[in-house]
């Protein structure tokens, strides 16, 4: 049989997983130059993952929102600041930040939401102060999350934030500029395959993926696609 046991597949997917890591480097290019001083928000924080990635990279006053209690109740048992939408709004409807951080969210909204949402959160963000965003691209991989509304790209925000200049049916009354912009890249993989997703002969697709995968880390990430990028704006005085 060419079944993977339990315990091989998840020591393949790991690996797959180790050797496709991509984006945080993008990241660290992003934070290099950064005052690690600044007061951050980070809005959607869920298990603290980018959180925990912030602290490591020197950042230490950093405040997490998140919709979902009980991650907030995990990550405050973890030493994070974190507190409910409720909580925000009751305790820090006034307050400012240097730095607010949108990973991985705003994919998970429609244009009139995403507005909504953005435009609230900015109202935070002091004058000259940075928006960071994280998000993947439409690729073959993207709607296999139901929650995905779709995808936005660094030129749409920007022409949206930029006000008259850009020829956009209309804009925000937030004015943004692009500093940086990195690309993610991702190895191909094989996901919509009946054997992977019954767990039955699977072991021919783990180690194809497998493959790819280790292709991908030593050519640098040249055998790969761009499937997310992560963009640094800054708020405009």
């Amino acid at each position: 049989m060419l079944t993977a046991s339990p315990e091989l597949r998840k020591k393949l997917r790991g690996l797959t997983k180790e050797f496709s890591r991509h984006e945080m480097k993008q990241w660290d290019k992003i934070l290099a130059p950064l005052d690690r001083n600044m007061r951050i928000l980070e809005v959607g924080c869920g298990r603290g993952g980018k959180t925990d990635f912030l602290r490591a990279q020197g950042f230490s006053n950093i405040l997490g929102v998140e919709k979902n209690e009980f991650q907030v109740r995990e990550c405050c048992k973890r030493g994070l600041t974190v507190v409910t939408l409720d909580e925000f709004a009751e305790r820090h409807s006034s307050d400012k930040f240097d730095f607010i951080v949108l990973s991985h969210i705003i994919e998970h909204f429609d244009f009139a939401g995403l507005v909504e949402f953005i435009d609230g959160y900015l109202a935070h963000l002091k004058p000259g102060g940075l928006l960071l965003i994280a998000t993947p691209m439409l690729h073959p991989h993207f709607w296999l999350d139901l929650d995905h509304q779709k995808p936005y790209y660094p030129q749409g925000i920007k022409n949206f934030y930029s006000g008259a200049d850009e020829q956009v049916g209309f804009t925000s009354k937030y004015r943004l500029k692009l500093k940086d912009i990195r690309f993610r890249k991702s190895p191909f993989r094989v996901k919509n395959d009946r054997s992977l997703l019954v767990k039955k002969n699977d072991l021919p697709m783990l180690l194809l993926n497998l493959v790819s995968a280790a292709l991908f880390k030593v050519s640098f990430s040249l055998l790969g696609f761009k499937s997310g990028w992560v963009g640094l704006y800054k708020m405009r005085t």
